[in-house]
């Protein structure tokens, strides 16, 4: 689609030997990082056709290494769009993801044939002194493939799993699994194959849909850093071992409970980096700044705390994580969704006024009264199209019911009617024929297939009311009069209340009102108003924030 599975080129030729391959790199376009890195792709898939016919030969062993080293850079600023830009459209999604996951799937295929054909001729090679940085990379481009496939939720394919797996058999047999070699020139710590494999397999917990990209990769550079902590071993404690891996299946890691011994089991200890994490804690309540933690500089409060916390949890011992998962239990049905906060806002204040708010007055029709009389023409015009552009946008969806649990609900949707689907989202959802709506967060998603994707929503309450918001910066016994009524110019239903038994517990507000002390004016339909203070937040998704606060003033 893309340019990318081009067998033939132009400039065929350009990667025959490193003086080649030099030249032409310099001559790639520099203000376009997507068309350069698209060239270098190309020619790395020439280049592994070729290799059959011209030999594993130590010679094209530089040219592709040359080549990865030289175009590496390019990758991490096309990695840097794609996490950056989480509202990019549909199709420069795509783009940028092909793009991507093109470039480490051809220097990993290549890495990969190289030391295939030492294996099966490890007494002819001349690429001896080269195996262990070459297998560092080959495990490593095998990680971010499969990382990269997290992105988008993919279902895995086993057999990159097994690969990777046999790469790090390779360094075991031939004892150099813990030999620390420079993987990439430039890089400031050197690495070993465990480093690379046990970063790789603790990461794979996180590949289950319920993290964002930026999440997981902030995950993933975490374990950059605290990579020299995970212990791989090949005899089980009970006391000692987390997690097992199988060799032999394409498969990440999984919890120990009731392992049998067996040859292709491998298991990784992680007290050390819990340690690690708990020291990260407490330095943090100190004030240390997080990238001086290995914590990166994109790391935030409290999404950053929540997000540590759930490290913790996925890589404690089995029985000591705080997780609790209620059985999910087959059932069956449909469901109206509708997401965005302005829109649930709408839903639910329809449903407040049992579907009639015909009858109340916006702002503008207020204020044409009270100056003029009557509503003018061109306010009507005004009400009219933004009705219009509202129904346009408030398209409710329907999903079919998969499965319920305790704390929420599964749903199958096909792709191409779910592409504004992503962690964190905010949703309202109700029974089909039924106006009892219930507000939640997709917190999972999965593609089983091309037709099929599977959408966890936890549900936050069965609780909910629209009320309306706005910054208490008015004299509040002063307002417009209709009908001898006193009014007070406020915003539309635009945030919504939280309840608890009856009483206000959280409101769910549009991320940019939000600052911590800042004061509102409350107004509940048909309830008085309430001058508030907003305090801590306590979750956090795309464009909205769910806050406690504080009645000041009634």
């Amino acid at each position: 689609m893309f340019g990318f599975f081009k067998k033939k080129s132009e400039d065929e030729g350009v990667l025959t030997n490193l003086k080649t391959v030099s030249r032409w790199l310099e001559s790639l376009p520099t203000g376009d990082i997507y068309s350069a890195q698209e060239k270098v792709v190309q020619h790395l898939i020439q280049f592994n056709h070729a290799d059959q016919e011209q030999g594993y030969t130590k010679d094209r062993l530089q040219v592709l290494m040359h080549l990865d080293e030289k175009t590496r850079e390019m990758q991490e600023s096309l990695g840097l769009q794609y996490l950056r830009n989480s509202r990019m459209s549909k199709s420069l999604e795509v783009r940028l993801w092909t793009a991507i996951h093109a470039f480490y799937w051809e220097v990993t295929r290549g890495y990969h044939s190289f030391l295939m054909d030492f294996i099966a001729n490890p007494g002819g090679s001349k690429i001896q002194a080269l195996i262990p940085q070459i297998t560092v990379r080959g495990i490593r481009g095998f990680a971010d493939i499969i990382k990269w496939r997290y992105f988008r939720y993919e279902k895995m394919d086993g057999k990159l799993w097994l690969r990777m797996h046999n790469l790090y058999r390779i360094a075991e047999f031939d004892r150099f699994a813990g030999t620390p070699v420079t993987a990439y020139p430039g890089e400031l710590r050197q690495r070993t194959a465990a480093e690379e494999y046990g970063q790789a397999l603790l990461l794979s917990p996180f590949g289950s849909g319920n993290l964002l990209p930026r999440e997981i990769e902030m995950v993933d550079q975490w374990l950059d850093n605290w990579s020299n902590r995970i212990r791989i071993d090949t005899a089980y404690k009970a006391d000692r071992h987390a997690f097992y891996v199988d060799t032999g299946k394409g498969q990440g890691v999984r919890r120990c409970t009731d392992v049998a011994a067996d040859a292709n089991l491998r298991y990784l200890a992680t007290q050390e980096l819990l340690a690690r994490i708990e020291e990260v804690r407490e330095a943090l309540g100190k004030g240390t700044a997080p990238v001086n933690l290995g914590l990166t500089e994109d790391f935030r409060v409290p999404e950053g705390y929540s997000l540590l916390k759930q490290v913790e949890a996925a890589w404690a011992m089995p029985g000591e994580d705080d997780r609790r998962r209620g059985p999910r239990l087959p059932q069956d049905g449909r469901w109206r969704v509708i997401h965005g906060l302005a829109n649930i806002c709408t839903e639910l204040s329809k449903a407040e006024f049992g579907g009639n708010t015909e009858n109340s007055l916006s702002n503008e029709e207020m204020l044409d009264i009270r100056l003029y009389g009557f509503v003018t023409e061109r306010t009507k015009e005004r009400l009219q199209e933004h009705e219009r552009e509202t129904r346009r946008q408030h398209r409710q969806d329907v999903w079919e019911q998969r499965d319920v649990s305790e704390s929420g609900i599964a749903f199958r949707v096909d792709p191409r009617d779910s592409e504004w689907v992503k962690i964190g989202k905010l949703v309202a959802i109700a029974p089909f024929d039924e106006e009892r709506w219930n507000i939640g967060i997709v917190s999972r998603l999965a593609s089983q297939d091309k037709d099929n994707r599977l959408v966890g929503v936890k549900l936050l309450t069965s609780l909910i009311q629209a009320v309306q918001l706005k910054a208490d910066d008015i004299d509040t016994t002063r307002g417009y009069t209709v009908d001898e009524m006193d009014q007070v110019a406020v915003d539309p239903q635009n945030c919504a209340l939280l309840l608890h038994d009856g009483e206000q517990k959280r409101l769910i507000i549009d991320s940019a009102r939000y600052s911590r002390d800042r004061r509102y004016l409350l107004r509940p339909p048909k309830a008085d108003s309430q001058v508030i203070r907003l305090e801590t937040v306590e979750d956090t998704g795309e464009s909205w924030l769910k806050v406690d606060f504080n009645v000041v003033a009634v």
